[in-house]
């Protein structure tokens, strides 16, 4: 019975994991920098700025992410498929 679900196990630290990271990845990258300016751009229907240093849409942090959520898209597959199939 127990070893049924330790893929939900797996599923959830994975999930913390990946929550923690980017929590992380988001104060080292300056998401949260200036909370003053962006509390009121939804009001003032200003644009954000654009990111310094000339980088494309596609910057590595994007592959990353994607990358990221396609491991777990797989791992959250398997445990349905390990679910469904028990």
């Amino acid at each position: 019975m127990v070893w049924g679900l330790i893929p939900w196990f797996c599923l959830m630290v994975a999930g913390l994991a990946a929550s923690v990271a980017l929590l992380f990845w988001g104060y080292r990258s300056g998401q949260f920098a200036d909370q003053d300016r962006a509390r009121y751009l939804p009001l003032r229907g200003e644009e954000a700025l654009p990111e310094e240093g000339g980088r494309g849409a596609f910057a590595r942090e994007v592959y990353a992410l994607a990358g990221l959520m396609a491991a777990l898209g797989v791992a959250l597959a398997i445990a349905l498929g390990i679910a469904v199939l028990r």
